[in-house]
This record gives C-alpha cells, sequence and structure tokens, in this order.
C-alpha cells in the first residue's frame, strides 16, 4: 500500500500534465494505469477514473479563470446534451464483462490516436467560424458523454476536436472549454454509479492521492498548453497511445 501511495501522485502528475497540455486527452491513462500499474480492479479503475479527472478539470478550470479562454457556455450545453450518453454508457459498463471492457479500451486508444494525429495537422481558425450545425452537435455530443460513463475517462480527447471543428472554435479555446464538458459529463458518471452502489470499495486514500497529483499537473500543463502548441506533441503522444493500446490488449486477452 506504501509504494502504490507513493506511486499514485506522481502518476497523477502526469496524468495532470497531459490533462492540462492535452485538453483532457491525457485522462486515457488513467484507467491503464490504475489496473496494471496500481493493481486495482477494471470497474474500480473506471470509477477512480472519473474522480481523478473531474477533480483535473476543476482545478484547471480554476487556473483558467479570467483568462477569457474557457467558453463556459458553449461548454455548458455541450456537456448538457452529453448527460444522457454518460448516464447510459455509465450503466451499460457494469453489463460488459472486465476483460471485453479493456479489450474495447484498447481499440479506444487507437482510436484517440488517429483522432490526434488527423486533428495535429488541421489548419487552426484564429477565431470562431461558420454556423454551429445541430444535427452535428447533439450526437457528438451525446457520443462523448456515453465514451466517459463507459470507460471512466475525460473524453478530452474527443471533446477537443468535436469542439474546434462542430463548434467552430479555435484550438486553445477548444481545449480549455473541453474541461467545462470533461467536468460535467464525470459528474454525471460518477452520480449514476453511486445510486448504482458503485462507490463501495473504492480505497479513497489511493483516490486521494493521485488526483493532487493530477490536480497540479493539470496547473502546469496549462501553463505549457499556453506556450507551446505542437504538432509533435500531439502527434507524439498520438504514437504513445497506439503502442499503449497494443499493449492493453495483449495483457487483457491474457488475463
Amino acid at each position: 500500500m506504501v509504494n502504490t501511495l507513493v506511486l499514485a501522485p506522481l502518476i497523477g502528475l502526469v496524468v495532470g500534465l497531459l490533462m492540462g497540455s492535452l485538453g483532457g486527452g491525457g485522462g486515457v491513462l488513467a484507467v491503464p494505469v490504475l489496473v496494471y500499474v496500481l493493481d486495482q480492479p477494471v470497474r474500480e479503475a473506471t470509477t477512480i477514473s472519473l474522480v481523478v479527472v473531474l477533480f483535473g478539470a476543476a482545478v484547471g478550470l480554476h487556473a483558467l479563470r479570467g483568462s477569457g479562454l474557457v467558453d463556459w457556455r458553449t461548454g455548458l450545453v455541450f456537456g448538457g446534451l452529453g448527460l444522457g450518453g454518460s448516464v447510459l454508457g455509465s450503466r451499460l459498463s457494469y453489463l460488459v464483462d472486465p476483460t471485453y471492457l479493456l479489450v474495447g479500451f484498447s481499440v479506444l486508444l487507437v482510436v484517440v490516436a488517429v483522432v490526434m494525429w488527423r486533428h495535429a495537422g488541421r489548419p487552426e481558425p484564429a477565431e470562431r467560424t461558420g454556423e454551429v450545425s445541430i444535427a452535428q452537435l447533439v450526437p457528438t455530443a451525446f457520443g462523448v458523454g456515453a465514451l466517459t460513463g463507459f470507460f471512466g475517462v475525460g473524453g478530452g480527447f474527443a471533446t477537443v476536436p468535436s469542439l474546434a471543428v462542430v463548434m467552430r472554435m479555435p484550438a486553445i479555446i477548444a481545449t480549455s472549454t473541453s474541461l467545462v464538458v470533461i467536468a460535467v459529463n464525470a459528474t454525471a458518471a460518477l452520480v449514476t454509479r453511486a445510486l448504482g452502489g458503485g462507490l463501495s470499495g473504492i480505497p479513497w486514500a489511493l483516490v486521494a492521492t493521485f488526483a493532487v497529483g493530477t490536480g497540479l499537473g493539470t496547473r502546469l500543463g496549462g501553463r505549457v498548453a499556453r506556450k507551446v502548441r505542437g504538432v509533435t506533441l500531439l502527434r507524439a503522444f498520438a504514437v504513445f497511445l497506439v503502442v499503449l493500446g497494443t499493449v492493453v490488449a495483449v495483457e487483457s486477452l491474457h488475463r
């Protein structure tokens, strides 16, 4: 337990750095780290991940107050439209065998990598342009919420490109605003799990130390995001996710 509590804040720091600099994309690391490094059962890991990304998003938003980089109205609307998906995803998560949940997660990591790679090469508008398509907005927001609830991830990897493409936002605004969407969806998913008894057996000491590291990392990552807008950073992380997804798939099939 001592080693776990020492490792948790250090790993949380890395997750937070990625959350802050990539708009939540680093949250996808929380579940495999909790399962394979911190020895948590799969279902508990997805719930702990939700707590961690929610805390990281809250810290990140607090650090961004007064910066003008967060579009609260858009974030709350997008997050609100995803509430149904988040609740549905949370309920479905408990119906799936943990092995298949991990296999699905490995596929998700590869999909995230592809999305990040493509988004990295997309030209960034200086300001919001064009009209928002409701036909694109509603299913996209619902889908992001469903991913958050089902896999216990923040969904920033999908939210940032969605806000940039569907909501016509500059990347820096999309990155910051995605933290609002993450907070809304993670809260809904956690409430759903709590009502279903999904918070029993959670090691709260581990959660607290992991969350503290994540919160600190998110603040530092936010500063990095304002200074380093790197195609290289996004694509390097995308390659890492493909490798991680492969490892998770192999390990989960041999559990």
